[in-house]
Parts: C-alpha cells; sequence; structure tokens
C-alpha cells in the first residue's frame, strides 16, 4: 500500500495558543471569498505563510500536478500575490487565540477488495479567536489551488464536503474519504 501524509504539524499549530493573532494578509476579494495559492499569518512576531500551491506527485497512481495544502514558517517579503499589480490587503485581528481546530481527512482507494493508497492531507485549519473563528480551508478539486477563506462561528459546519473524490472512479476501484477533527487549546 502507497502512503502520503501531507497533515500539518499539531505540535507547530499548538504553539499558536495563547498569542495574538495581529492579522492574515491575502489578495482582496473579487467575486468569492477565495484567494490564489497564499495567505500570511502573522501571529506575535512571526509570520507564516499558508499556501496551496500544485506540485508533481502520486496521486492514486498517477503523477499529475496536485495542489498541496502547507503551513511553514515564512517572512513578510515572501508573502505576496501570485498576480501581477495586485497588492494584497492586511485584515487585522489583534486578538488572541484561544483555538485552533484542524481538519484532516483520510483518502483511501481501494482497487480489487485490497487498500492500495492512503492519503492524508489537512482539508481546513479554524482559528478561535476573540470568541470568533477564522477558517482557512483548501479547495476540495485536488488541483485547485484556492484557498477558502470565512468569519464567523461555528465554522466547522460550513466546511465543504468532499463527495466529488467519491466519483468517476473505475468499477474496481472504491475511494472513501473520512475527516478527523483535532482540537487544540
Amino acid at each position: 500500500m502507497k502512503k502520503k501524509d501531507m497533515r500539518f504539524n499539531v505540535e507547530f499549530v499548538r504553539s499558536w495558543i495563547g498569542k495574538n493573532l495581529k492579522k492574515y494578509k491575502c489578495d482582496p476579494f473579487t467575486f468569492t471569498n477565495s484567494v490564489t495559492q497564499i495567505v500570511g499569518l502573522y501571529i506575535e512576531d512571526n509570520v507564516y505563510a499558508l499556501t496551496n500551491i500544485q506540485e508533481p506527485v502520486d496521486y492514486f497512481g498517477n503523477i499529475d500536478n496536485m495542489a498541496i495544502f502547507k503551513l511553514a514558517i515564512s517572512d513578510n517579503i515572501k508573502i505576496k500575490s501570485i498576480f501581477e499589480n495586485v497588492e494584497m490587503i492586511d485584515t487585522p485581528i489583534k486578538d488572541i487565540i484561544t483555538g485552533v481546530k484542524l481538519v484532516n481527512e483520510q483518502q483511501t482507494l481501494m482497487i480489487h477488495g485490497k487498500i492500495t493508497y492512503e492519503i492524508w492531507l489537512t482539508r481546513a485549519i479554524i482559528i478561535d479567536v476573540g470568541g470568533r473563528e477564522i477558517s482557512f480551508e483548501k479547495d476540495t478539486a485536488p488541483f485547485s489551488e484556492e484557498i477558502i477563506i470565512r468569519r464567523g462561528y461555528d465554522l466547522l459546519d460550513k466546511i465543504s464536503d468532499n463527495d466529488d473524490f467519491l466519483e468517476d472512479w473505475d468499477d474496481d476501484c472504491i475511494p472513501e474519504y473520512h475527516r478527523q477533527i483535532i482540537e487544540i487549546k
């Protein structure tokens, strides 16, 4: 069985609890509440890049360009739009992070009755701050570099299902996906 694990590191995210989320930075919304490839998170004196960029990967037996959702420490100069002449906007938050939810997804593919592939990825990260939530979600289309941003309450209920993953497989292939919610306080 081939396995691939692309989940965010829980301990890395746990270090945010009790710290000030100063702002996030992203392209301005045009027609939807999504942005392409990158969001900057400014927590205390650190900058984190939340990215969703295509890379060639073995995706269930095919090497293809798939958008990989990643979280890494960065610096301000690297938080920039991929589009020319687009100036990113700052959304000030200036409040303490009291919790984080990671929405992880396990995707499996059974071929001829045997589990052949298992892929783990982080589908979304929800930050609890100032009595409200901010979510950053990887689009469910595997090749899409979009990151959906929401603000409000009960955002876990608004995370997209991934039923598209279950469609268009050969008859001898059985796909499944399951969600795992990790609450960090």
